[in-house]
């Protein structure tokens, strides 16, 4: 089969990574083509023969002609979209120009913003769609709930963590690269990563910080990342020491592996691929109890859950973790078996059943 997988952009998002992962475990693939339809100031690389971005930056650049010649060159017979401008690309191509193309949308989590104008144009094409993917059961949820469509014609592929890559690294050199941040070899430290909005709750992880370090607690808190709080942030942790904002972090895998916790504050998510690459990892995580994530995430088994937006509760949390290194070793144990049901290799399998299944 040759299928073409269509998104908004190749900019930093997990949705790009996911798209990344499809094509990079499938580097000698080339019945698989990935189309961008714009570009962005800062683009994902992505190593595979069949990626191309249509030379635009304008948001709304809609290379319908272009796509409909690429389709025909190439005998697509499967259109993957993913995110609303490609999906709804998807739906006028089916309906304009190619009425038997297999035509699957994959919803990272856009179903969950407030609005009516998304639900309208996915049940518009809704005679037209094949398949519908959701990342978790509660993306499916609010699927059936916004949309007409029928209970089985979503199917849950839950996202994947490529453990090849996000893993323990041997002889890891955690003196030196701790002392890149002015960590010591034996602080505790306790990371967030996230772009900086108030929904992916930093707010949280700052004032439980802050209120650890009143306590007296010897815990160094990091915070990665990059977003429109950024300024917020800084005015937040200005002048305490034990807080340090390190900006945007290109290499994840180092990051985790100087960390002895994360900290996922959020306050809704489709399937965050953060929470499996921590796992896979081995650090303890602590995280919001919220459907998307406590469907993967067990308390007291592969994660700490406390109650979204409760700092009090992620403070209990943080010093019940921090308290007790056998509650530590069994996180890390129990998060290392679970997320192998989460590798790449398990979801390229069942990708491809969906897709034989059309």
């Amino acid at each position: 089969m040759k299928i073409l997988h269509m998104v908004d952009t190749l900019g930093l998002g997990g949705t790009q990574t996911v798209v990344k992962g499809i094509f990079e475990k499938q580097k000698n693939n080339s019945n698989i083509f990935l189309y961008a339809l714009r570009k962005r100031d800062i683009n994902i690389e992505i190593d595979h023969q069949n990626v191309f971005t249509y030379d635009s930056k304008n948001k709304f650049s809609f290379p319908l002609f272009k796509l409909r010649k690429f389709i025909k060159e190439n005998n697509i017979e499967i259109l993957h979209c993913h995110l609303a401008k490609s999906q709804i690309m998807g739906g006028v191509l089916k309906t304009l120009f190619f009425p038997n193309i297999k035509l699957v949308l994959h919803e990272h989590g856009a179903i969950f913003n407030d609005g009516k104008i998304y639900p309208f144009f996915m049940n518009l094409f809704k005679n037209k769609v094949n398949l519908y993917i959701a990342v978790s059961n509660a993306i499916k949820k609010a699927i059936l709930q916004k949309t007409k469509y029928d209970n089985n014609k979503v199917k849950v592929l839950y996202n994947f963590v490529d453990l090849d890559k996000f893993k323990k690294i041997e002889n890891f050199d955690i003196e030196t690269e701790r002392k890149k941040y002015s960590l010591d070899k034996n602080d505790f430290v306790i990371g967030f990563a996230s772009r900086l909005n108030e929904a992916k709750g930093w707010k949280e992880f700052v004032n439980s910080a802050k209120n650890l370090i009143k306590k007296g607690y010897d815990i160094k808190f990091l915070v990665a990342g990059d977003g429109p709080d950024k300024e917020k942030l800084l005015e937040e942790i200005k002048g305490i020491s034990n807080i340090q904002y390190i900006g945007y972090v290109n290499n994840m895998v180092s990051f985790y592996n100087i960390l002895d916790c994360f900290v996922f504050p959020s306050h809704r998510e489709a399937l965050p691929m953060t929470i499996l690459e921590v796992n896979g990892i081995g650090i303890p995580l602590v995280a919001s109890n919220i459907s998307g994530i406590n469907e993967i995430m067990m308390d007291n088994k592969n994660s700490l859950l406390f109650e979204k937006q409760n700092v009090e509760d992620l403070i209990k949390s943080i010093i019940k973790l921090y308290e007790d290194l056998n509650l530590r070793n069994d996180l890390i144990k129990n998060g290392l078996e679970e997320v192998r049901k989460y590798s790449l290799e398990k979801y390229l399998v069942e990708l491809n059943n969906l897709y034989n299944n059309l």
